[in-house]
């Protein structure tokens, strides 16, 4: 019989039927380990949440890589981009990329009664993937483009309708000054989407590229850059250097100088600001393992001195100091166990809620989002799950070494 386990068992039973102490005790215990988990099943959904989104509409505007002429910036329209390169189809054929589609942009004026505002058009063809885009429309819908001549509609962000006044179906001139001439277009807005990221969507313009590609006088085999999707967007980076790998080794004399960044490089101040909510979760984290932890180690003390008669007289019988503190956490790991399996319905619980309903809602100029986000990451809680039990299950280990201080002699006389 495993006699530690077997008086673990009957020290749990007083739970039911025990002393006050004991049973306040075991409550204060579970409920403090409850707490401290679902604060940080919550914390990391939140996290995750943020995350996703944020990436998910970075990736929206840009894919997870883009591909575009050496030495320009993403929303370049100076200096075109062959697609004609030997190597091409050779980066397409890479494991990794699921999606390529070519982009264009041009630089322009809006100018309506009210406001003059500058924007950027971008042009897309028939294989960008709308589902973004689609996904946050708030009014009209996607651009609809024949197989014939370039088209005038274009998708406009709602800031920007917000500042312009301007509604679906209502037409918008737009102004193209380069260094030897000034063009005005006028172009047919079909739908209005947002979202919330303020420093693209307030000047982003949703076009056709051949309209575009006309605009910056390139030819149908000119862009601006290519977008890549990926299968695994984790490994963005890893893809980036197969692509300057190949780029490297199969790269012609006649071939243009390629610029190859992932949305990270693109958009750094998002990830920046991932970065900063990462580090608040991890303090997080801490304090609650540290909270949960400490009232373990108060929870054990007091057991411990409720219980030192019995210590002494299992001292006394010729059971080990190790046997015995094996009992008590046998007996803690249980309130533990009990307290994460609360903690972690209570914190599943209150994350559904916030999904379906979004209760508790944010200022979307300042966080991106109208409401708090939850993305429950099942493989990260249990992660965080088995961390939060070994660390606390670790400072029982060191609070039970009482129990080799208390003697047979003594503790025996206590009544």
């Amino acid at each position: 019989m495993n006699t530690p386990r077997y008086i673990a068992k009957k020290m749990g039973e007083e739970h039911r039927k025990g002393s006050k102490v004991v049973r306040t005790t075991s409550m204060i215990v579970t409920g403090s380990v409850a707490l401290s988990i679902s604060v940080i099943i919550i914390a990391l959904s939140i996290v995750s949440g943020f995350r996703t989104e944020v990436r998910e509409r970075a990736v929206g505007f840009s894919g997870q890589i883009v591909i575009s002429r050496f030495g320009t910036d993403f929303l370049n329209d100076a200096y075109p981009l062959s697609l004609e390169l030997s190597y091409l189809q050779q980066i397409y054929d890479c494991k990794n990329i699921s999606h390529a589609q070519s982009v264009t942009f041009k630089h322009g004026v809006i100018k309506t009664r009210e406001a003059v505002q500058g924007a950027v058009i971008k042009g897309v063809g028939k294989e960008f993937d709308r589902t973004f885009f689609s996904a946050s429309i708030s009014k009209g819908a996607f651009p609809q483009w024949n197989d014939t001549l370039p088209s005038r509609e274009v998708l406009i962000s709602k800031r920007m309708s917000d500042a312009l006044h301007l509604e679906v179906s209502q037409a918008v001139d737009i102004y193209f000054v380069d260094s030897s001439s000034s063009r005005l277009r006028r172009y047919f807005i079909s739908g209005i989407y947002d979202t919330a990221l303020e420093g693209l969507d307030q000047s982003v313009i949703i076009g056709d590229i051949r309209e575009v590609q006309r605009l910056n006088g390139w030819t149908p085999t000119q862009v601006g850059g290519v977008e890549l999707l990926l299968h695994r967007p984790g490994q963005a980076e890893r893809t980036a250097r197969e692509i300057r790998e190949i780029a490297a080794r199969y790269g012609l004399e006649d071939d243009d100088p390629l610029s190859i960044k992932t949305v990270k490089e693109i958009f750094p101040h998002l990830f920046d600001w991932l970065t900063l909510i990462d580090m608040n979760l991890l303090i997080v984290m801490i304090l609650m393992i540290a909270v949960a932890g400490v009232n373990m180690i108060s929870g054990l003390l007091i057991m411990l001195f409720d219980k030192t008669s019995m210590i002494g007289l299992l001292k006394a019988l010729g059971m080990k100091n190790g046997d015995i503190r094996i009992a008590f956490i046998y007996r803690m790991g249980g309130l533990i166990v009990r307290g994460m399996v609360i903690g972690n319905a209570i914190a599943l619980l209150l994350c559904w809620i916030q999904k379906k309903y979004a209760l508790i809602t944010l200022d979307q100029a300042n966080y991106a989002v109208s409401s708090v986000p939850i993305n429950i990451n099942v493989w990260g809680m249990c992660l965080m799950n088995v961390v939060s039990f070994l660390l606390i299950l670790a400072l029982m280990l060191l609070a039970s070494m009482t129990v080799t201080r208390i003697t047979p002699e003594r503790s025996l006389r206590i009544k």
